[in-house]
């Protein structure tokens, strides 16, 4: 009796050793490796330096991506995918380099100020010009291909430039005789009035509306920008600027452009301080007023190709989170589910509950959703 199982045994054991291992691995899930970035952003407060700020973010970044990976451990019961997340590349900007992230988005972080300025000069006069030449060369040019070449957009930086030059000269006249500087003016007039009489062409009220329009945007974006800027002197990422073009902040711009990981496939993280936006829907604003707090955002090329700029997805993490905060797997669950609406009828209990308070729970829809997209993730 023995024999015979001490046999069977045998018998199994050498059926393992055959065929076991092509089974087993016929019969596992695949597993999809997902690895973060983190670039850490560090303001010294009363209590804390920056170097200390950057020790504890560190602790409590290795705390979320355990958190993370328990969360989409237990969610393999809804069919969700198998995952194994780590943490590769961090860095720590000071905020003494932060504060260069509020300079215009084609600013170089090493460009002088009056460099910049003179370079933006050159740049609208050209562009006045560029459409002036255009006209001249297509002199039956159609309304509409006019109009996609953004001329009120020109006239406005090149009137502008004009005051500037005037207002810079004794600057300028250091690299530029005073005699180029006239004849540059009067060239940038003329292809300031033919642009003019070009659109006046198709209409007055039209050329007029057009540059109106022009003007009033520039002015919005610039106020939008200063008010964006002053902000972050406190220490405040705005994440979205203008929710309407789904626009965010010069400062969010230029911190993935200019910290952006390269050399690895992981997904990049930025830690910053904390983080507003505007308030959306009435009660944001009855509970909020103007700006609303946020936790965190998750952008792809998908929803914000302008900001990531062919650089990937992106996460944002504010440094308030709570030890029992699934934070980390809430922003990366936005990106993996790929949903605009992800928050719509969740609770407490859910993942993707608008507040990122702890819960943790995917139902099968969403796993389906992951299982689909991480496919191309």
């Amino acid at each position: 009796m023995n024999f015979t199982v001490i046999s069977k045994i045998s018998y199994f054991a050498i059926f393992v050793c055959l065929f076991g291992h092509s089974a087993i691995v016929m019969s596992e899930e695949s597993q999809h490796n997902i690895c973060f970035n983190f670039t850490i952003v560090t303001k010294q407060s009363i209590d804390v330096s920056e170097v200390a700020q950057f020790k504890q973010q560190k602790s409590l970044l290795h705390e979320q991506i355990s958190r993370t990976q328990s969360v989409f451990d237990k969610n393999k019961t809804q069919n969700c995918p198998k995952f194994k997340f780590a943490q590769e590349i961090i860095k720590h900007v000071t905020w003494e380099k932060a504060l260069r992230l509020s300079q215009p988005l084609d600013q170089a972080f090493n460009e002088k100020q009056s460099d910049y300025q003179d370079r933006k000069i050159k740049e609208h006069l050209n562009e006045i010009e560029s459409i002036a030449t255009k006209i001249k060369q297509t002199p039956d040019i159609k309304y509409y291909s006019l109009l996609d070449l953004s001329p009120g957009i020109a006239i406005v930086n090149a009137e502008r430039a004009l005051v500037t030059m005037d207002a810079e000269q004794q600057r300028l006249v250091d690299s530029t005789s005073l005699h180029e500087l006239g004849i540059l003016r009067v060239k940038t007039q003329a292809s300031i009035q033919l642009v003019n009489e070009k659109l006046e062409y198709y209409g007055v009220e039209k050329r007029n509306e057009i540059v109106k329009r022009a003007e009033s945007m520039l002015r919005k974006y610039q106020k939008i920008d200063d008010a964006s800027a002053s902000s972050w002197q406190e220490g405040v990422l705005t994440l979205w600027n203008d929710v309407e073009a789904q626009n965010t902040s010069v400062e969010l711009k230029n911190l993935i452009q200019h910290y952006h990981t390269q050399g690895n496939n992981c997904l990049d993280v930025y830690v910053v301080p904390k983080a507003n936006s505007p308030s959306t829907g009435r009660g944001d604003v009855e509970k909020n007023n103007d700006w609303t707090i946020r936790g965190g955002a998750a952008l792809s090329e998908k929803y914000f190709p302008r900001t990531t700029a062919g650089r990937g997805r992106v996460i944002i993490l504010t440094q308030d989170a709570r030890e029992t905060e699934n934070r980390l797997a809430h922003e990366l669950g936005h990106l993996l589910i790929d949903k605009p609406n992800a928050h719509f009828g969740k609770e407490a209990k859910d993942l993707m509950y608008r507040n990122s308070l702890g819960g943790a729970y995917l139902d099968e829809e969403e796993c389906k959703k992951i299982k689909e997209n991480i496919i191309s993730f």
